[in-house]
């Protein structure tokens, strides 16, 4: 049982600690406001990610990943969702306004929107699912996994992004770079 629970920590780590639209949104935000001030988007983001392991422990997953249709328009919507919050962080940067953009409510809808995340939770359920414990324990593993994965990874890059935005006294370059690899990464899932 050990074995399988380990696989699922590194494929955990891996999953959150990669870039992709939480992490490299949470050093946008970072980099933008400094990371205390993003602490309510990464809230929003745990948030998110929390409903979409209920959602798929009770099943509700398999019939998104299911239903091709379902899952292309969530892939779409997702990419759309991630490139304006990219832009309107860069916009805001600009325009020195208050940077409304890295809300909580934000936050909570990055996640659910992502088919990378419904993936990812599928395939650790699958992963796991013959070690012999129940449907809620597998579900809770999991849940308690990727959140401290979460937690960990989307801090360290919103602190990173934070540190750039402060060696950088005109972090506008930097916010462009982020930007540039948030609409990269998000262009290169569409087409995968």
């Amino acid at each position: 049982m050990i074995s399988p629970i380990i696989s699922l920590i590194i494929f955990a780590m891996f999953m959150t600690g990669s870039p992709g639209p939480g992490n490299l949104l949470m050093m946008a935000g970072g980099s933008t406001q400094g990371f205390k001030k993003s602490l309510l988007f990464l809230s929003g983001m745990v948030a998110g990610k929390t409903a979409v392991n209920l959602l798929i422990a009770v099943g509700v997953g398999v019939f998104v990943v299911e239903n091709e249709i379902l899952f292309e328009s969530l892939k779409y919507v997702s990419s759309a969702f991630i490139i304006y919050l990219s832009i309107s962080s860069f916009r805001n940067i600009k325009k020195n306004s208050d940077l409304s953009k890295f809300t909580f409510k934000n936050g909570l809808l990055v996640h659910p929107l992502s088919p990378k995340t419904w993936s990812m939770i599928l395939l650790a359920q699958s992963q796991i699912s013959n070690i012999g414990i129940s449907q809620l324990q597998r579900s809770l593993l999991i849940w308690i996994i990727f959140t401290v994965g979460q937690i960990v990874f989307h801090s360290s890059w919103g602190i990173a992004g934070s540190i750039l935005g402060r060696v950088f006294s005109n972090n506008i370059w930097v916010n462009r770079i982020i930007l540039f690899l948030t609409i990269l990464f998000v262009v290169w899932f569409l087409f995968d």
